[in-house]
């Protein structure tokens, strides 16, 4: 699915595909149609709350939406398919941004039935924000007096609307040019902050509502009456609000200080100060909702933008002069710009690729295994093996993408690497029956192998251990046990040593382990490294060192076996390197395929370990054709 993506603090937001959400038990999912823009999306982008909030990059922004529910967890009783729903997530979460997203159930409301997606899009934040700091926190009563700073803008103009019905006074700060939308909006006193000073013109106020902070903010807290309330918006945050938020002891320290100076003129001037800081409530929502559908609050749209361009719709909202809310819909996307919903799932796209297919665990002879599946079920799997460091991550993605469109394609972390638990067998032997055993746990009865490198030591193995379990069997970037040159070209005079050449040229060692260091292979490993930071979320635990170690290990110890009977794999087997690998010699590759009965043997012109990859367009094609259904009859 379609997603803007924070990768980094400070950098830009970008559109990328990313993993369909995963619900839990009391979550709904929901595809969005509309999503507000706020300030609190920038704030976050650029670090503001990362020393407070737990937040995990990459992650997708969007504070607020409205949408359609297409699937429920198991637990999650009070929204069906089909039901049109408004809210705000969790901060920590967030995920407006997106074509799908998941949500817990007690953070959903229907949306109200008066007014359209869009306009329901732009109510959540506004109206938790407009309640909370009202009727939750300053407890406004009919008679009494509010000031609202901003009343033009998102949460101003729902405030004002909510504090006359209330029964209250309503002044608010605009410019000019605003004076008679906010005066439409129940506003009795209409302060130009552009020409005139509000603490000249104000005196006795119960409730001040401040969207500004600095100046704004101390000068508020003179217009109170003795014991009035300044509620703030954008900070600066209280002790109550770290209290709230759960946070470190120093964090605490720090937001306490922040504030002192405002606290303290505060209580100097007999009156309070008080941040607040909104949160998920579907019920405060149900509220709000009801009071749109009553015609107490509308909603006030500046601009509608198009999804795909929603870091413009961030710049319009940051530009300022914004009239209400900014929002994106993915309505107003051209046509065929995204699929449609199939009817028996939830995915937003007509098919899932490498770069979005959800991790998945399973357990397997005592661990618990981490593995991604993609293709349509059916037929004999292929399942994938990798090379030495490498996790789901490192499968290139258009070569799982051109096998998945016709064969059902696995790849797993064995124990120890990536997100799988356990540690690294010590032997490839055992490197295989941990493979058998997750095959077996996915309830396989044939398989297809693909090993690359390491992999397909792992893959030899298998083949030659469990004849009936193994269909077809393609070997990549390998060699058998006991081949010349792999105990000595995987030691520390190549792979660490072009890890180091890799870190200080700030890129991937595969980059010079994979490809030839000529014009030609230095595009080709650019492309493929490009390929494999396609996927930005839920991405794979990069292996540990130790593991790492102990997989570098194994493969020594494969070269320095004796040599294994080859005439015994039964399965017709392709085998597949560039003519320069230096990690196992090309030369393994020829010995192979004299060796299996059954093979055929391809070798890339000008290409190094990393062939398959370089060549990934003609290696897929022989791949597919060596794993169809009909091939060796």
């Amino acid at each position: 699915m379609k997603a803007f993506v924070l990768q980094r603090y400070g950098s830009r937001l970008r559109q990328v595909d990313v993993p369909a959400p995963v619900l839990g038990d009391h979550e709904v999912l929901v595809r969005m149609t509309a999503a507000g823009v706020n300030h609190a999306d920038e704030r976050l982008r650029a670090g503001e709350f990362k020393q407070i909030f737990p937040f995990q990059l990459p992650m997708v922004l969007g504070s607020e939406f409205s949408g359609e529910v297409v699937a429920t967890g198991p637990l999650a009783h009070k929204f069906e398919r089909g039901m049109e729903v408004f809210a705000y997530p969790d901060l920590t979460r967030m995920g407006g941004f997106a074509e799908l997203l998941a949500i817990d159930e007690r953070h959903l409301a229907s949306k109200p039935s008066t007014v359209t997606m869009t306009e329901a899009a732009s109510l959540p934040v506004n109206g938790l924000t407009a309640w909370n700091a009202l009727v939750e926190m300053g407890q406004l009563r009919a008679g009494q007096t509010v000031l609202i700073h901003g009343g033009s803008g998102g949460v101003g103009s729902v405030a004002i609307q909510l504090a006359k019905h209330l029964g209250a006074t309503v002044a608010t700060t605009v410019s000019a040019t605003n004076a008679d939308l906010v005066r439409a909006l129940g506003a009795d006193i209409v302060i130009d902050y552009r020409t005139e000073d509000f603490a000249a013109k104000l005196s006795g106020v119960d409730l001040v509502l401040d969207t500004q902070g600095g100046e704004t903010l101390k000068k508020s807290l003179g217009v109170l009456r003795p014991g009035g309330t300044v509620i703030g918006i954008t900070g600066p945050p209280d002790p109550d609000f770290a209290a709230q938020a759960g946070v470190a002891p120093t964090v605490r320290a720090a937001i306490r200080g922040l504030s002192s100076s405002v606290r303290r003129k505060a209580r100097r001037l007999g009156v309070n100060y008080r941040f607040l800081f909104i949160q998920p409530d579907g019920d405060q929502l149900a509220t709000i909702a009801r009071l749109v559908d009553q015609g107490i609050i509308r909603p006030v749209l500046d601009r509608v933008t198009p999804f795909e361009q929603t870091p413009a719709a961030l710049g319009a909202l940051l530009s300022g002069g914004v009239r209400g809310k900014v929002v994106v819909s993915t309505e107003t996307a051209a046509p065929g710009d995204t699929a449609e919903l199939t009817s028996v799932g939830w995915s937003q796209t007509l098919a899932p690729t490498w770069v979005t297919a959800p991790t998945q665990q399973i357990e397997a002879r005592g661990e618990t295994l981490a593995y991604r599946e993609l293709g349509a079920s059916g037929g004999t799997p292929i399942v994938m093996l990798t090379h030495l460091g490498a996790t789901l991550d490192n499968w290139d993605p258009r070569v799982m993408d051109a096998l998945a469109r016709t064969h059902h394609v696995i790849a797993v972390d064995l124990p120890g690497v990536g997100a799988s638990s356990g540690t690294v067998a010590p032997t490839v032997k055992a490197m295989a029956d941990a493979a058998v055993g997750f095959i077996e746990a996915m309830g396989f009865a044939e398989v297809d192998l693909v090993g690359f490198s390491l992999g397909g030591f792992i893959a030899q193995q298998i083949a030659l251990e469990h004849t009936g379990l193994v269909r077809r069997l393609t070997l990549a970037g390998t060699g058998p046990a006991g081949g010349a040159g792999i105990n000595r070209l995987t030691g520390s005079a190549y792979v660490y040593w072009d890890m180091v050449r890799g870190a200080t040229a700030r890129t991937d060692a595969k980059e010079f382990l994979f490809f030839n260091r000529d014009t030609i292979g230095k595009a080709a490993a650019q492309e493929y490294l490009q390929r494999l930071e396609e996927r930005v979320l839920d991405r794979d635990t990069p292996i540990a060192l130790q593991a790492f170690r102990t997989q570098l290990k194994a493969i020594k110890a494969w070269g320095r076996d004796e040599p294994q009977d080859l005439s015994l794999i039964a399965a017709p087997t392709l085998i597949a390197n560039g003519d320069h690998d230096r990690m196992v010699p090309s030369k393994l590759s020829e010995d192979l395929h004299r060796r299996i009965p059954t093979s055929k043997l391809v070798i890339y012109p000008n290409a190094g370990h990393g062939g398959i990859f370089q060549y990934w367009e003609q290696f897929t094609e022989t791949l597919l054709e060596h794993h169809s259904p009909e091939s060796h009859r």
